[in-house]
């Protein structure tokens, strides 16, 4: 029985190795964890946009198969991301290639549109912003104000209470005024 979980194990280390996928190997190594500034990482791994990634990655390599079709690629994409690359190189991809607006992509672009920032002058209320606004790109914040504030603040609240910001911190980020990027 060990024989065969051992060779089963083996097969399934191949193919995430070697296998076919149509992503390549290494499509999450070359994204810049470093340049990133530590409260967007601190937001960016709270919200788990690791997973995020493997979309991103599956989406600019491999052919559409048509609405709604699974794509076999992506379980084996994540697998060998989080194997070769790691969870940190798979965020810093992300930030770097999701949609922050229609018209804007990625998270330097959007300090400097957004917030009329250098990128490593973003704080933590930013940051939020962000994030939320990568998670719905489409979305035209402007005329929604209140519920922007409101899950900025909402997200804010959440990484202190899982640890990946302080609760001070939290609380001057809270009373910071939105800023809206816009499509």
């Amino acid at each position: 029985m060990r024989v065969i979980s051992l060779i089963v194990l083996l097969m399934i280390s191949a193919g995430v190795a070697f296998g076919p996928t149509g992503v390549p190997l290494g499509v999450f190594s070359e994204a810049e964890p470093s340049k990133i500034p530590p409260t967007l990482l601190s937001a960016a791994k709270f919200e788990q946009l690791h997973s995020y990634a493997v979309s991103l990655a599956v989406r600019d390599s491999v052919d559409p198969r048509g609405p709604g079709m699974p794509q076999p690629e992506t379980l084996l994409t994540y697998v060998r991301g989080r194997l070769f690359s790691g969870e940190q190189q798979m965020t810093a991809f992300t930030l770097e290639q999701a949609q922050v607006t229609r018209s804007i992509q990625g998270w330097e672009s959007a300090a400097n549109e957004c917030f009329g920032k250098n990128p490593d002058e973003l704080s933590l209320a930013e940051a939020a912003i962000l994030i939320i606004h990568i998670r719905s790109p489409s979305t035209v914040w402007d005329e929604r104000a209140e519920e922007l504030l409101e899950r900025r603040n909402a997200f804010l609240r959440r990484m202190a209470e899982n640890e990946y910001a302080t609760t001070d911190d939290v609380a001057v980020a809270m009373l910071t005024p939105v800023v809206f990027c816009e499509a």
